[in-house]
């Protein structure tokens, strides 16, 4: 960690602990110890806790959204097959992103009345990740709500899954709630069933 930057060291120590303790738990202090940096350094780069809080929130969404969409399923023309390869790759990564839980989801349950820039952009965030999967939806269904609908469906089953894992110290349920979250899509929709 000491090949990097200030700023990257910072956010990957505080990403680490908040995701372990929690927002309100982790202090400064401990955020800068585990740099390895100074407390002038910190407050050089974030105002304060809550700026800092946003930078690894943001830092920790788009490195899960580079994660999602570095499968192969992306690259694939036939929208049944798209879906279906989505879903495997959730499967797949999901266990080892989310295996520590997610930021999104512990900070919307910690800090939803008590930071109100943080909850803001937990909802917005949340709000964009439904609309990067919903068009893999309605390629398949059809129909925009209901597109809308499975996608954010997708989210709470993500979310949902995390917090089970981390509640028995099993990161192998996460991958098991996208397998019955898949279950149930082929009941909805037949041609999701593959044919191999």
């Amino acid at each position: 960690m000491s090949g990097e930057p200030t700023r990257e060291r910072l956010i990957a120590a505080g990403r680490k602990l908040m995701l372990a303790r929690g927002y309100a738990a982790t202090a400064v202090d401990e955020i800068c110890a585990g740099a390895d940096v100074s407390k002038g350094s910190f407050y050089h780069f974030f105002g304060g806790k809550e700026a800092f809080g946003l930078a690894v929130l943001e830092a920790f969404y788009r490195e899960g959204v580079e994660r999602v969409g570095s499968g192969a399923y992306a690259g694939l023309a036939d929208p049944h097959e798209r879906l279906r390869g989505f879903l495997d790759h959730l499967e797949a990564m999901g266990p080892e992103f989310w295996r520590h839980g997610c930021l999104l989801g512990t900070f919307a349950a910690e800090l939803a009345e008590t930071s109100p820039a943080i909850h803001a952009r937990v909802a917005a965030l949340l709000d964009r990740l439904c609309g990067r999967v919903a068009p893999l939806y309605r390629a398949v269904v059809g129909d925009e709500e209901e597109a809308a609908a499975l996608a954010e469906q997708t989210l709470v089953v993500i979310e949902g899954s995390v917090i089970m894992a981390r509640a028995h110290d099993d990161p192998g349920r996460i991958g098991a709630g996208i397998r019955r979250l898949r279950r149930s899509l082929e009941t909805r929709i037949p041609e999701l069933v593959s044919s191999e």
